[in-house]
């Protein structure tokens, strides 16, 4: 057998790797150890969330399926970060995590151009380029011939679960680890190290005591997570969920059984998340509090199983519930499925190119959490990434990269492979220098062009992008050129809003916090001036937000343009950084094991001296092929 691009592993990274790669034409093989657990959602059933709404929609943009998915499975959603300003705002859903998977399924046996087969793969093969790789099929092992490979392996690299003091090895619960890949990779000599992440207890829904929890209802107007969606459909009724919180009385217990955490008592060695911290790394690093939130999530349509959010934990399963029965409305409560944590091994992502490749073997890439990141979105975002620069190099293509200043996927992965990772990396809306202009609401703006031009936006979303962009320009003409004036007082002063002393657009109306779309449209209309704007939600939340921040808007644009002029400057490949003289030797050690590719990488690397990117700069000058633009 021999195909364009293999992908390894059917999770989120995956997914969206394999339909990238065989939407842009390469013949795909999607190899997975379980098709039953393709798009399986261990952890939570969420999707979204604060800076994970927004690469949730950014891999939209490019053409991806998570949010499609997610809007067609889904059971809750609501807006998150409404006070923190439009930079921050975005949405969280859940999923019903039956439901999810087998649409995800669906989509990639019906995918033109890939191939699904179940099976563990044990190894690459080739010398100093990727020729294909050796699965383990039922009894027997198969070489299939590829150009390109992404490896998508989560947390299976030699897998190790925890519950207390039980130990059990497989990649995540009821599965089989894989060992020959990370034999494959210390060979090529990837660094590898350990991580390690954590999982709750899932609960009965009917033990719970719902009357002591607060409910937060699903807001349906928040709207979908696909662009190419206009409103949301749901298969049945949208479901609650529910807060309650921790107690003095159950830290108490966490703390008295600290040595009997896999974690606390020396089982794990593997670092995990600081964002998202185990009940126990709550309870000792945050003495001070007396309580911490809890979210109950039910995961299925008329499921049983709840997920307990904030409670993940090492600790065995007797504990468990002990500490479970001390939240009020859980005092009966019945446990499912104990938590556990699970540590496996990740590759050092200073040694990938910003396209996701490899530098030891040409043609391997990798995504996900084997990069040392965590969470379902981050692993969608660079699975696209992988996949579309994957089927480029298997057709001899340019590969494509994503700036920071364009798209928080761009962000995180700048993050990874300029700076690397010392715990599991989650992204944050705080991660990017230029947020405002990332925004949830206008992924489609910034990446749907891109997604054209490979080859991964079909026509109805070029089509339905096109029509939007169309009436948010034409609104932005119509509202500049709508001017009000002092002679327009009367209805300013009938809305309490102190009038312009001088002309000014309506657009620049937007810029005074008590004056709304909605507003200035009335006042033009009242005053018998035309302002053409569409009716379209979308749209006008798109000339809302252009007239509100025009300042800061653009104050970020020039700081943009500074950045990428620093991107523009391209450093040679295989450059010999301890050719220049003068270079501090931190600098040099540092650019040989990151091996920067333009300047503006260069001056991100942490413990670079400025001085040393000034002189890097002067010696390429010098050069005779110069820097390249």
């Amino acid at each position: 057998m021999s195909v364009d691009v293999l992908v390894v592993g059917a999770g989120h990274a995956g997914i969206e790797a394999a339909l990238a790669a065989s939407r842009m034409g390469c013949r795909t093989l999607c190899v997975t150890m379980r098709l039953d657990r393709i798009g399986h959602l261990p952890c939570n059933c969420s999707i979204g969330g604060p800076a994970k709404g927004h690469m949730a929609r950014e891999v939209d943009a490019l053409g991806g399926q998570m949010a499609l998915t997610t809007d067609q499975a889904l059971t809750h959603i609501r807006r998150v970060g409404t006070g923190r300003g439009p930079a921050v705002q975005t949405t969280r859903a859940h999923v019903c995590k039956q439901l999810y998977p087998q649409l995800m399924r669906q989509i990639l046996e019906g995918q033109p151009n890939l191939q699904l087969i179940e099976g563990a793969v044990e190894t690459v093969l080739g010398a100093d380029e990727v020729t294909g790789v050796r699965v383990n099929v039922g009894a027997s092992m198969l070489d299939i011939e590829a150009r390109a490979v992404v490896l998508t392996t989560g947390t299976f690299l030699n897998g190790l679960c925890h519950e207390g003091m039980k130990k059990t090895v497989a990649g995540r619960s009821g599965e089989d680890a894989s060992f020959g890949l990370s034999r494959f990779l210390m060979d090529r000599g990837t660094r590898l190290r350990r991580f390690k992440t954590g999982t709750t207890p899932r609960v009965r829904l009917s033990s719970l005591d719902l009357e002591a929890a607060t409910v937060m209802e699903s807001e349906l107007d928040a709207g979908p997570f696909s662009f190419l969606n206009e409103s949301l459909h749901p298969r049945h009724d949208l479901l609650p969920c529910w807060e309650v919180w921790t107690n003095a009385e159950m830290h108490d217990l966490i703390r008295e059984n600290l040595h009997e955490s896999a974690m606390y008592g020396g089982q794990i060695e593997g670092i995990g998340p600081r964002y998202c911290p185990s009940i126990e790394d709550k309870v000792v690093r945050f003495a001070d509090k007396h309580r911490h939130p809890v979210f109950l999530e039910i995961e299925e349509w008329g499921g049983e199983s709840v997920y307990v959010q904030g409670v993940s934990t090492s600790l065995p399963a007797d504990i468990q519930l002990a500490m479970l029965r001390k939240i009020r409305g859980l005092e009966q409560v019945e446990m499912l499925r104990p938590g556990y944590a699970v540590e496996y091994d990740m590759a050092d992502p200073l040694q990938l190119s910003p396209n996701l490749m490899s530098h030891q073997m040409a043609g391997l890439f990798l995504a996900g959490q084997i990069n040392g990141t965590s969470g379902y979105e981050e692993a969608a975002g660079q699975g696209i990434v992988a996949g579309i620069n994957a089927a480029r190099y298997a057709a001899e293509l340019e590969p494509v990269t994503f700036a920071r200043e364009d798209s928080f996927i761009g962000v995180m992965i700048d993050d990874l492979v300029t700076k690397g990772v010392d715990d599991p990396y989650r992204m944050l809306t705080a991660r990017a220098e230029h947020r405002l202009l990332l925004r949830h609401d206008n992924a489609d703006a910034r990446l749907t062009p891109l997604s054209r031009s490979v080859g991964l936006c079909d026509d109805r979303r070029w089509t339905r992008f096109s029509e939007k962009q169309d009436l948010v320009e034409r609104g932005l003409v119509a509202m500049e050129a709508a001017m009000v004036s002092a002679a327009h007082a009367a209805e300013f002063e009938r809305r309490e809003i102190v009038p312009p002393s001088q002309r000014v657009s309506l657009l620049d109306l937007l810029r005074r916090p008590e004056v709304s779309l909605s507003c200035a449209l009335e006042i033009a209309e009242a005053c018998g001036i035309s302002a053409d704007v569409s009716s379209r939600p979308d749209v006008r939340e798109q000339i809302e937000l252009a007239g509100m921040y025009g300042g800061y808007l653009e104050r970020q644009r020039k700081s943009v343009a500074r950045a990428r002029r620093l991107d523009g400057l391209v450093v040679p490949r295989g450059f010999d950084f301890n050719a220049i003289r003068g270079l501090s030797h931190e600098s040099r050690e540092k650019l040989a094991r990151v091996r920067p590719q333009t300047i503006g990488q260069v001056s991100r690397i942490p413990g670079v001296r400025m001085s040393d990117v000034a002189l890097l700069i002067g010696h390429l000058r010098s050069r005779s092929d110069g820097i390249r633009q």
